[in-house]
């Protein structure tokens, strides 16, 4: 997958809008890198994402423990998972192998 692309083409009706590697190795949680890649999909600072609120669209600890845990606690980056979710109008993806990326759709929602 190339990381140079800003934009990259998932389906004729998604475009990426933001890409944020994560490493569970390092201080910043799961929770604040999806928050920040978030963000940076909508141009805005992590602080303005109020609603929906993360944790009422996705189990950020079970993201975690389903895609970084390995046995005993330790890091498994064996493979590659992919979990994915919806954040209002964006759909995100979160890799084993530790990138988050963001989706916008240019489809839209009729109520």
């Amino acid at each position: 997958m190339p990381d140079d692309a800003d934009t990259l083409e998932r389906t004729d009706q998604e475009r990426r809008v933001a890409r944020r590697p994560y490493d569970p190795e390092e201080d910043t949680t799961l929770g604040v890198a999806i928050v920040c890649a978030l963000a940076d999909a909508r141009d805005v600072s992590p602080v303005e994402l109020k609603s929906p609120t993360l944790y009422e669209c996705v189990d950020v600890a079970s993201l975690e423990t389903v895609l970084f845990s390995g046995n005993g606690g330790v890091t498994s980056r064996r493979g590659s998972r992919t979990v994915g979710f919806q954040y209002a109008e964006y759909a995100v993806t979160v890799t084993s192998d530790g990138w988050i990326e963001v989706y916008e759709s240019s489809l839209t929602d009729v109520a």
